[in-house]
């Protein structure tokens, strides 16, 4: 072969090398939008006024993304929807996420978080109760949903007052059974957040005994699955910043933000007004230290009590949309 012709054969094979390292890094990198996006909520938070606005749909219109909302009742099958790739974003509290990593969900990752939990959250006893403490309740009935953030919420709750699980009988309910065993007497005490809590102070006349605003700080978090938090960042900050600009809108217009919640949850308008006062504002990402610590203390808090089967690490399932 002549030097003339080595060198054009070099100089082909350097450019087709060239062309696919190129293809390789271009398929590699994250697409700015998929062509769908699918978002799964419950009532009453700030994702239903985010979609009730039509606003990520209007930012979005010009990429061609195709917005879809899907409502689940609570966390868990919410966080099972995403591990079966049936959703792109979720809202969930602190304790489904953990139970996703340290069981049948691991790819599930947290990329925005919401403000900690207040006196929106608490232990409920009866008006008639004597229980002034959670030393008061010992051996009797608690009701708390199961993997739900009341149930961390309990658990810290023992702990603040130098008791044990085995201390109570956990009653794991519902909300809709767990009201109905509350207002039979069924049991002692309940684990509820808003509205239901509002509801059932101002309607049965019920008392926090203790509140979230007491306890070890906990958080409640936007979550995706891995593969699309790697392949749509911008998708994904685009929201949690749209979210938090409606939750610093609602804030600021309580009364409006409680009649679109009574219209579209069928929940009084007193309710909300009540709620709406102590509710925790804002959305973030990524994940500072702070949160990734607290949260840390859920995951380790449920390992400790044997609820997981293996310990976790929270910053390994944390990334950052940035």
């Amino acid at each position: 072969m002549s030097t003339f012709i080595f060198k054009r054969a070099l100089g082909a094979l350097l450019a087709l090398n060239l062309c696919l390292s190129a293809a390789i890094s271009h398929a590699a990198a994250p697409t700015a939008y998929p062509k769908e996006f699918r978002i799964g909520y419950q009532k009453g938070n700030s994702l239903v006024i985010l979609k009730a606005s039509g606003e990520l749909e209007k930012a979005l219109a010009s990429s061609g993304v195709a917005v879809k909302w899907y409502e689940f009742p609570f966390g868990p099958p919410m966080v099972e929807a995403l591990n079966a790739g049936d959703i792109d974003l979720g809202f969930v509290g602190s304790t489904p996420p953990v139970f996703a990593q340290a069981g049948g969900a691991p790819e599930i990752r947290y990329v925005g978080y919401a403000a900690a939990y207040k006196d929106n959250y608490a232990v409920v006893v009866p008006k008639e109760s004597t229980a002034r403490r959670m030393k008061d309740l010992q051996g009797k009935k608690i009701a708390v949903a199961k993997g739900s953030a009341g149930q961390y919420l309990l658990l810290k709750a023992l702990e603040q007052d130098g008791m044990k699980p085995d201390d109570i009988v956990f009653a794991y309910l519902q909300y809709s059974e767990a009201r109905s065993a509350f207002e039979r007497g069924d049991v002692a005490a309940w684990v509820v957040p808003d509205p239901r809590l509002a509801d059932i102070e101002q309607n049965i006349g019920a008392r926090p005994l203790v509140t979230a605003s007491k306890l070890t700080p906990q958080y409640s978090f936007y979550v995706a699955p891995a593969k699309f938090a790697a392949s749509y960042p911008a998708i994904l900050r685009l929201t949690l910043d749209k979210l938090n600009d409606t939750e610093q809108y609602a804030k600021e217009h309580a009364d409006e933000t409680a009649r679109f919640l009574e219209k579209d949850t069928r929940v009084p308008l007193k309710i909300w007004q009540l709620a709406l006062t102590r509710q925790a504002w804002g959305v973030a990402y990524p994940l500072p230290p702070n949160i990734v610590e607290a949260q840390q203390e859920v995951a380790d808090t449920f390992f400790r009590y044997k609820l997981i089967p293996k310990a976790v690490q929270i910053k390994d399932a944390s990334v950052s949309v940035k």
